[in-house]
């Protein structure tokens, strides 16, 4: 799908789909917007405007942000966003010219549909100065959308964080939760990275795209937004570091706790081992089958015998009770 907008530097501005797009004239700015561009639009759009069409083509096999040394001035740079509550990533081709910015998305979105309407809506308010300051407001809608990223991620490991503060006998949080958000951050990180190296080149006039002083300005907020977003992904790493330590001492608080109970129960048996012990030995002493036995003959010595063992068992009782054993 093609979307387009012309901009006019007296202010008129229209917006249109499709490959009837018309090249900019003098005064004339063109903004095209492609969502998973095929092999016709690729080819339409790089003929008419002169760029190499195959990074264009290769546009949903980057795994990460990068430039393209070529005339006109073309780099990738990966995006995330939110769409139906879930982080979504794609990748977005720049091309820019003198007067016309091209840029092709990886996949269809909403959103980035309803970044194309806003972008509209905001100069229809205000005039626009040059290509530059057309991407300069595009990478800032898109640059405000890695905060709400940034937010929902946040959310998830404040909801870990609590989950692993809560005591319980079995743990809620999952390791592999904890080392998908880091990997996320990570990735996050080297993206914007990414991004602000290429706009340092776009301000050292390396793009080859008209610079006036708002749009450099334009340009400076927008590299500023991505370092403070480097650093706000910096400190969730350190949140998550901090949550993965609370966890393990989850761990080892309830491994103690096992120890202790384990420990209870052997102390349990070895009481209730002593206490029997005696008396089967007593027991075992008289069962043996010898003819002379001590007090076998007396007749109360079934009884002094039983008594003296009733006292023993009571005595051990007595004292494994008194030492926490039963």
């Amino acid at each position: 799908m093609i979307r387009y907008i012309l901009f006019n530097l007296k202010g008129s501005i229209r917006k249109g789909t499709g490959t009837g797009y018309p090249k900019p004239a003098k005064g004339e700015y063109l903004f095209i917007y492609l969502s998973r561009p095929g092999k016709e639009e690729i080819d339409k759009a790089s003929s008419e405007f002169g760029f190499d069409k195959k990074p264009m083509a290769n546009i949903g096999r980057e795994t990460h942000s990068r430039r393209y040394i070529t005339l006109p001035f073309q780099f990738v740079m990966r995006t995330v966003y939110l769409e139906n509550s879930k982080i979504e990533t794609s990748n977005l081709l720049f091309v820019l010219t003198e007067r016309c910015m091209i840029t092709a998305s990886s996949k269809e979105s909403k959103y980035y549909d309803e970044l194309v309407d806003n972008l509209f809506e905001g100069f229809r308010k205000t005039r626009v100065r040059g290509i530059c300051h057309i991407f300069c407001n595009f990478l800032q809608e898109d640059v405000d959308e890695n905060y709400e990223v940034l937010g929902r991620i946040e959310e998830q490991i404040k909801q870990i964080e609590f989950k692993a503060a809560v005591f319980e006998r079995e743990s809620k949080v999952k390791v592999e939760d904890i080392m998908y958000l880091k990997s996320q951050l990570y990735k996050l990180s080297r993206q914007f990275w990414a991004t602000t190296r290429v706009i340092s080149l776009i301000r050292m006039g390396v793009a080859q795209v008209p610079l006036d002083g708002e749009s450099v300005r334009l340009l400076g907020d927008v590299h500023e937004t991505f370092l403070h977003q480097i650093d706000v992904a910096a400190a969730q790493k350190e949140m998550l570091s901090d949550t993965l330590t609370v966890y393990s001492t989850g761990i080892s608080n309830r491994l103690a706790i096992v120890s202790n109970e384990l420990n209870l129960i052997v102390k349990r048996l070895s009481g209730y081992a002593l206490v029997l012990l005696i008396p089967t030995l007593i027991a075992s002493v008289y069962g043996m089958n010898f003819r002379h036995i001590p007090l076998s003959e007396a007749w109360w010595a079934f009884y002094a015998i039983n008594g003296f063992m009733l006292l023993t068992m009571v005595a051990i009782l007595a004292y494994a009770k008194r030492n926490n054993w039963l």
